[in-house]
């Protein structure tokens, strides 16, 4: 009968040490929230293989987070973060009249197209700068509508 309880005892510290195992760590959690909460703020984030274009330097995944903009008509642009500076490589110069807000020091990239802007970043800061980031998206979207 003893034999029975180590073995049993044995049994569920191993099962319970494997469901522990399967948790996200503390990274992928805060990930998580952060693409949630993006989500109820209206963006979609993806994550996606590096542009070639984007690629600087060994990771190879990018989080691209998308704002839908309906009634928006924009052919395509893109500016990007080159030497701390933002600048346009594709398209029409978006950026004039529009002050850049703290949290862009977060992004890589930015582009449009059609009905969509998106911000290209490796999600290092919190779900604080998401709605200081969409309010950007929409700017910049409002810039093209006109």
């Amino acid at each position: 009968m003893t034999a029975f309880i180590w073995i049993m005892l044995a049994v569920v510290i191993f099962v319970g040490g494997q469901i522990l195992a399967m948790r996200p760590n503390a990274r992928d959690q805060a990930l998580l929230t952060l693409r949630e909460t993006a989500r109820k703020t209206g963006l979609q984030p993806r994550l996606l293989a590096a542009p070639e274009w984007l690629k600087q330097d060994s990771r190879q995944m990018v989080a691209c987070y998308t704002l839908i903009v309906p009634e928006a008509v924009m052919p395509y642009w893109r500016v990007q973060r080159i030497d701390d500076q933002w600048k346009t490589v594709s398209g029409q110069d978006r950026l004039p009249g529009i002050v850049m807000p703290a949290a862009a020091d977060q992004l890589l990239a930015m582009e449009g197209q059609a009905n969509a802007v998106c911000f290209y970043w490796r999600e290092t800061a919190g779900t604080e700068v998401l709605e200081e980031l969409k309010s950007l998206l929409q700017l910049l979207a409002k810039a093209n509508l006109q």
